[in-house]
């Protein structure tokens, strides 16, 4: 067994292993992080009204989440690399075809079929840290550091390319930087998850990892749903669409602390404070921007908005890991991740419309408190500091 930069991990070949998952999960999760850009792209470059747009990329999303969901049991009789190669060779012929789509229908297929391969590989990065790494919130910590470094450079490209080639352009660089990332794959371990005795624990209690996928649903539908409106909550406060976007590229270069701290603590004080931290963040986050009409009360909720999730995903990730150490539950906790973060921007327009901000204050801080009492459920069963079970994979290539 050996330590690198602090992550002990079951494998010959730990480094290579973090790199490859690392490229999974940035292939497999870069069209939701891009996705506000290929709504406009659509729109600008093929004239399609904001619901036909909204469609084309609502059915990639969908894909992406279904697949990882549904190859979620399966995972553990699979070899990782050659798996994740027939999936990076569907994902990348779909984003080169999807460059030089003309039609609506033809882009509703393309865009299902590259999320069919993004899901899998979304679902197998989780999967492999959860099922070979021993300390999973650690390396779950590194994924939130790339996307928070990798989003800033990512927006600022999207945003131009957008506004000079409209969807081509969009298209084009999803498809560049998977292709850049494509080769690191082949790090990805030749294994399968390692069936041992202990694995029974998740088998014989399904229902826990249910129960976690209900608090990461309910979790991510806030955090997705204040996001998307943090535009209308900045103008109810008086600052302009510019400001707004000043602050969100703070929050984001800001929030690197949040997945640092993640990375450094990993558990070492449990897995019930820190969870129980962020969710009581998290709900005055929600009062202070639903509630308090003070410019920076609004900017120092956003900011910490973006610190919090940064800081929790790797928690509810690796409490999924230590359910199951073939990583099942870790691959549908990603699942959950993208429902959530699909469905919190209808759940929070739906509310605001109905009856205010008010309501959505009450509602998010519910749903907040419903995740918290989940998630402290399940630690409640073991799992506050249980960490995966010593095991070595059958080979490495």
């Amino acid at each position: 067994m050996r330590d690198i930069s602090g992550i002990a991990v079951a494998s010959r070949d730990p480094v290579s292993l973090v790199i490859g998952a690392t490229a999974a999960q940035v292939i497999g999760g870069l069209v939701p992080q891009m996705s506000p850009f290929v709504v406009v792209g659509l729109i600008d470059g093929l004239s399609l009204s904001e619901r036909d747009a909204g469609f084309v990329a609502s059915a990639e999303l969908l894909s992406l989440a279904a697949t990882a969901i549904l190859i979620a049991p399966f995972l553990s009789h699979l070899s990782y690399k050659w798996a994740s190669l027939f999936a990076i060779v569907i994902t990348l012929a779909a984003q080169g075809a999807s460059i030089f789509a003309g039609g609506w229908g033809s882009l509703v297929v393309l865009r299902g079929l590259a999320g069919i391969g993004e899901g899998a590989l979304y679902a197998m990065s989780l999967c492999i840290v959860a099922s070979h790494s021993r300390n999973p919130e650690k390396v779950f910590g590194c994924f939130q550091l790339v996307w928070a470094i990798g989003s800033v450079a990512l927006f600022s490209v999207g945003g131009e390319v957008t506004a000079a080639f409209a969807h081509r352009g969009i298209f084009t660089l999803l498809a560049a930087i998977s292709l850049i990332f494509a080769p690191l794959l082949l790090l990805v371990p030749n294994v399968r998850a390692v069936k041992d005795d202990k694995t029974r624990v998740a088998a014989s209690e399904p229902w826990l990892g249910m129960l976690l996928f209900g608090a990461i649903v309910l979790y991510v539908a806030v955090s997705a749903g204040l996001f998307a409106f943090s535009g209308p909550l900045g103008e109810r406060v008086g600052f302009d669409t510019s400001s707004v976007g000043y602050i969100l590229t703070a929050s984001t270069l800001i929030g690197l602390a949040g997945a640092g701290a993640a990375t450094a603590l990993n558990i070492r004080w449990g897995r019930a404070t820190p969870i129980t931290a962020f969710c009581a963040g998290y709900i005055l986050v929600v009062l202070v921007l639903c509630l308090w009409h003070d410019r920076v009360a609004y900017s120092a909720a956003v900011i910490a908005s973006a610190v919090l999730y940064y800081f929790s995903l790797p928690y509810l990730f690796g409490l999924a890991a230590a359910l199951d150490p073939t990583g099942r539950w870790a691959a549908a906790a990603g699942s959950a991740n993208l429902l959530g973060f699909a469905a919190g921007p209808i759940f929070a327009g739906v509310v605001i419309v109905a009856s205010g901000y008010a309501s959505l204050a009450a509602v998010s801080s519910a749903m907040i408190a419903a995740a918290w009492l989940l998630a402290m459920y399940i630690v409640g069963h073991g799992f506050n500091r249980r960490s995966l079970p010593e095991r070595l994979p059958n080979s490495v290539g």
